[in-house]
């Protein structure tokens, strides 16, 4: 759901306004509706299936638990974060919308960097792509892509056990035969201890030696601001059954009913159009989808404050 120009222009303010305040935690934080984007099919709509939960077992979980709202500081340091990459001369390219460039070849081969104001970072290292069956595997590049952000220092935040891959696959017209040919690795960071959802990860593409193609980090340097006034699980949960709050879910179709089993105190971030990054709490509901001959463990996502 995108912005109204007015509403949009009310939150950059407010944003800036909370930046200006970070590090204070006298009263509630500003709430800024979390847009989770599209999800799934726009058309499904869980708020009609029944759902079962024990609300003294949920909020028995959260019971005590501070969160923050977190604001993203503004780089001014470019040329030191493009020297951690080996760029020694100045951007070649002007900056557009506060991204600046930088470029440097050499041997043949184009390295480029890119860093927004967020400390949003997207390196192309100038390795090519292979149409050969990869050499390493999905867990070899996680430890290689750990290593990798500690080689240009990147590593302040604590990784998150989970992680994600895609695969790059090369079809032979002849025979039909597909083969991965690479990997693309997703990691995921933690915020206040907590799991992060959202746009803050690390994407890193391989190809088929093992070499790194590509890297898109995405982890601004948030800085913990005002407490944020999060809601009860039971007014949250009755929110999602009356379809008053948007919500995130990782289902293929629409169970029968759903079964909340356990939730968690997260946080998810996303990135206004003025460059400007905030991360709020979320609930995180573990939940089982009942279909006529399934059950499917899946997660419910909505904004806890």
């Amino acid at each position: 759901m995108k912005l109204k120009v007015l509403f949009l222009a009310w939150v950059i303010i407010a944003a800036f306004m909370l930046l200006m305040a970070c590090g204070k935690t006298n009263e509630p934080g500003t709430r800024f509706k979390i847009d989770f984007g599209a999800v799934g099919d726009d058309h499904w709509d869980i708020s009609n299936v029944k759902m079962e939960y024990d609300d003294n077992v949920l909020e028995k979980k959260i019971s005590g638990k501070t969160a923050y709202i977190y604001g993203s500081s503004k780089i001014e340091n470019y040329d030191d974060i493009a020297g951690q990459f080996g760029f020694t001369a100045v951007q070649i390219l002007p900056a557009v919308d506060d991204v600046v460039e930088y470029q440097d070849i050499s041997d043949d081969r184009i390295r480029r960097l890119l860093i927004w104001p967020t400390g949003k970072i997207r390196y192309d290292t100038g390795v090519k792509e292979t149409s050969f069956e990869t050499k390493v595997n999905q867990n070899d590049c996680v430890e290689i892509s750990k290593q990798v952000l500690e080689q240009y220092g990147l590593t302040s935040h604590m990784f998150d056990s989970e992680w994600n891959y895609s695969e790059s696959r090369l079809t032979d017209p002849q025979d039909n035969k597909t083969t991965v040919i690479g990997y693309t690795v997703f990691l995921h960071f933690l915020l206040d201890g907590t799991s992060l959802y959202g746009e803050p990860r690390v994407t890193i593409q391989f190809n088929g030696n093992g070499e790194v193609i590509s890297i898109m980090y995405n982890m601004p340097d948030y800085v913990k601001g005002d407490v944020a006034s999060i809601k009860s699980v039971s007014q949250i949960l009755q929110s999602i059954q009356r379809g008053e709050v948007p919500v995130m879910y990782d289902l293929d179709s629409i169970p029968d009913r759903i079964t909340i089993e356990d939730v968690e105190l997260c946080y998810y971030s996303q990135t206004f159009e003025e460059n400007v990054a905030i991360a709020q709490p979320i609930y995180v509901f573990n939940s089982v989808g009942h279909y006529e001959n399934e059950e499917v463990p899946f997660r419910i996502v909505a904004q806890a404050n």
